[in-house]
């Protein structure tokens, strides 16, 4: 009985150290997407001070400059909703993701508590029958 019992939270353990592997390879996955939708939101901005620096140098008309800026001002709001959306889409996998590992470890946590429950009613039960015979004695 009390092998059982120390088999169950043996397993306990184990499944802790995996589920917490799991959550560490989430993070890592998470934190590299997040770190490129950064790199990506910054070369956005780069590009953006490139062109609007190229278009003050080449443009020597003010109406045509003004034109042109408010073009590359729409490109470069449309890049950055677009940027914007995606890491909306991406939040939402996180999300998903961090449910998923969620539910299974609370699978599993429910699967082993219901182990403990059946080896403590057992080993209670066998408690009983002892102290009756004990007592009949």
């Amino acid at each position: 009985m009390q092998q059982d019992f120390v088999n169950t939270m043996n397993n306990f353990g184990k499944n802790a150290v995996e589920a917490a592997k799991t959550l560490g390879e989430i993070n890592a996955k998470i934190a590299e997407q997040v770190i490129e939708r950064q790199l990506a939101a910054a070369n956005l901005v780069v590009e953006s001070g490139v062109n609007q620096a190229k278009l003050a140098q080449e443009t020597k008309d003010v109406k045509e400059y003004w034109s042109k800026q408010a073009a590359l001002t729409d490109e470069y709001a449309g890049k950055a909703m677009d940027l914007a959306k995606q890491n909306v889409e991406l939040a939402q996998q996180f999300g998903e993701q961090y449910k998923d590992w969620f539910e299974q470890g609370f699978a599993q946590a429910n699967e082993t508590a219901g182990e403990v429950t059946k080896q403590v009613q057992a080993s209670a039960g066998k408690t009983k029958a002892s102290a009756k015979k004990a007592a009949s004695a």
